[in-house]
C-alpha cells in the first residue's frame, strides 16, 4: 500500500520502445543506442581538435550519448587529417589514437539497441 501511495506522487511519462526522443518536463530527451558502425569517409568531429578527420575504414564504436541529430561516441577509429578531399587516405596522417567523436545519425549503420 505505501508503495502505492509513494508511486502515485511521481510523476510518469510513457515511452515506447520505437520511440527516437521524448519531452518531458519542458526538457528533451535523446534515445542512445549501445553500439554503431561509423561509415568509412565520414567526417567526424572531436571536442579537443576540431573539425577536418576523416574515418579510414568502417569502425564499430560505443555510443556515450545523442543529440538531435548527431551521436557521441567512444571507440577506436582509423583516421586520416586531409584538408584536400580529393587527396588519397595513403597520401594523408593517420592516427590510431582517436577515441571520442561526435557523428551525424545520417553517417552511422549497424545501430545496436539494448545490451
Amino acid at each position: 500500500m505505501l508503495d502505492h501511495l509513494i508511486f502515485n506522487v511521481k510523476k510518469w511519462f510513457e515511452i515506447s520502445n520505437d520511440m527516437s526522443a521524448i519531452t518531458a518536463n519542458n526538457k528533451n530527451y535523446y534515445a542512445c543506442p549501445s553500439r554503431f558502425t561509423v561509415m568509412a569517409e565520414t567526417t567526424i568531429k572531436n571536442p579537443n581538435t576540431g573539425n577536418g578527420w576523416r574515418v579510414l575504414n568502417d569502425a564499430e564504436v560505443t555510443c556515450v550519448g545523442a543529440g538531435q541529430d548527431v551521436y557521441f561516441f567512444d571507440g577506436q577509429l582509423e583516421i586520416y587529417a586531409d584538408s584536400d578531399e580529393n587527396k588519397h587516405p595513403n597520401n594523408a596522417v593517420y592516427s590510431h589514437y582517436y577515441y571520442t567523436g561526435v557523428v551525424e545519425k545520417t553517417n552511422v549503420r549497424n545501430v545496436i539497441w539494448g545490451g
